[in-house]
C-alpha cells in the first residue's frame, strides 16, 4: 500500500502543472542598448548625446522579475532593487525601463501593463500581441525543464527568440510575450539588447487577481493612444526610429 500511494504521488506530481511562481532575471545590455538608439540617432547633435551617455553607462543591469501563472492568466512583476546610480539616471531618463509588471488573460486575450516614464504611471489595456512563432528543433536547460527554441516576430519586426517548456503547459510568458505551446522560461530580443531567464520554478497554487491589477486612480489606453501620446512629448526630440526603439523596450 505504502508503495503504490508513493507511486501515486510521483505521478502526480509529474502531471503537468498549471500554477505555480516563476523568478526571472532580466539582463539590459545599458552600453549596446544605446550606442543603438546613437546609430538610429536623427542628427549628429542627437548621436553625440547618446554616445556621452554610453562612457558613463554600466556594461549592463540585471532586474529582477516574477511570474505568477494559472491556466488562464499570467501576472508578471517587477521586484525594486537598488541600483548604482548612473542606472538610476538612466531609468529616469526613460533610456531603459524603471519597472514594467504586466497581467494577460490567455483565453480572453487581454493585456494589461504598467509602468514609470517621466514620473508618470502609464497603464495600457489592449489585446495580447500577435507573434508569429517558428518552432526549431534547438533545446537547452533552462531552470531544470527541457525547453524548445521558437524564433518570433513582433510589432511586425522585432526579432525575438524564446524558449519554452511543454512540462508547464500554459502558452504563456514574461512580459507581453505569449502564444507558445507551453510556459516561456527564456527570452532574448536582440535588437532591444536584453535576454531574460528563469532562475527558480516553483509549482504551487496561486492566486491571481488580474482586476486589481490597476489603480483607481488609472486611465488605461491602447497601445496606439500610448504611442501618440509619448509621441507628442518626446517623438520630435528623440526622431523616429529611436522612438520607436524606446516604445518596442516599454511594449515588451
Amino acid at each position: 500500500m505504502v508503495l503504490c500511494l508513493g507511486k501515486a504521488a510521483e505521478g502526480q506530481y509529474a502531471y503537468f502543472p498549471d500554477q505555480g511562481t516563476i523568478t526571472f532575471e532580466k539582463t539590459v545590455f545599458l552600453k549596446n542598448l544605446i550606442k543603438r538608439y546613437a546609430a538610429y540617432a536623427k542628427d549628429e547633435e542627437s548621436r553625440n548625446a547618446f554616445k556621452g551617455m554610453v562612457e558613463h553607462a554600466p556594461e549592463n543591469q540585471v532586474l529582477k522579475k516574477t511570474l505568477k501563472f494559472s491556466a488562464n492568466e499570467v501576472l508578471y512583476e517587477h521586484i525594486p532593487e537598488e541600483y548604482p546610480e548612473a542606472a538610476q539616471n538612466l531609468m529616469r531618463m526613460g533610456v531603459f525601463e524603471s519597472g514594467i509588471s504586466s497581467c494577460q488573460n490567455l483565453k480572453t486575450k487581454e493585456f494589461k501593463s504598467a509602468f514609470e516614464l517621466g514620473g508618470e504611471r502609464i497603464v495600457i489595456a489592449d489585446s495580447t500581441l500577435k507573434i508569429k512563432w517558428k518552432i526549431t528543433n534547438e533545446y537547452r536547460q533552462i531552470a531544470g525543464y527541457q525547453c524548445r527554441r521558437a524564433n518570433g516576430l513582433v510589432l511586425d519586426s522585432i526579432y525575438a527568440v524564446a524558449f519554452y517548456t511543454d512540462q508547464i503547459p500554459v502558452s504563456g510568458g514574461p512580459s507581453a510575450f505569449s502564444g507558445l505551446p507551453g510556459m516561456i522560461l527564456g527570452l532574448a530580443v536582440p535588437e532591444l539588447h536584453y535576454n531574460m531567464f528563469a532562475t527558480k520554478v516553483e509549482l504551487s497554487p496561486v492566486t491571481i487577481f488580474s482586476a486589481d491589477f490597476l489603480k483607481k486612480k488609472d486611465k488605461p489606453l491602447n497601445r496606439k493612444q500610448v504611442y501618440d501620446k509619448l509621441n507628442a512629448v518626446v517623438g520630435d526630440y528623440l526622431g523616429v526610429k529611436v522612438y520607436n526603439l524606446v516604445m518596442g523596450c516599454y511594449y515588451l
